[in-house]
């Protein structure tokens, strides 16, 4: 993996770690303070988290670790791709909600990128 993938990688990990952590651990702080999106749903939060904080470790050990690179880039890459469908679909205009939308574009594009470079290097 080149180190562009790797800082790619940790940047990624560390969000959907803190990301989970929050979910998982605080899940009415994060709902209050960092998303308050829809009706709160504390099961929901915590569900979402147990699998954020995982993936978020994961990605940090797959810049380090290369056999496990591609098929965990892969992953992330592809849920972080669906997630910012989710976003667009629903569209809000809120300046907000207009800058979270471009925060997950570069999340999904980073991670596409470390994919790609990943199935690249190992062919």
């Amino acid at each position: 993996m080149d180190r562009l993938s790797k800082v790619a990688c940790m940047f990624c990990g560390a969000f959907y770690s803190l990301t989970g952590g929050l979910l998982f651990l605080v899940p009415g702080f994060f709902f209050h303070a960092v998303a308050p999106i829809g009706p709160y749903n504390r099961h929901y939060a915590v569900d979402l988290g147990s699998f954020l904080l995982p993936l978020g470790v994961f990605l940090i050990v797959a810049a380090w670790k290369a056999e496990w690179s591609q098929p965990v880039v892969g992953l992330a890459a592809f849920g972080s791709f669906l997630h910012l469908l989710s976003h667009l679909r629903d569209a809000s205009l809120s300046s907000r909600a207009i800058a979270a939308d471009v925060f997950f574009m570069v999340i999904a594009g980073l991670l596409f990128v470390a994919f790609w470079t990943c199935g690249r290097q190992a062919s």
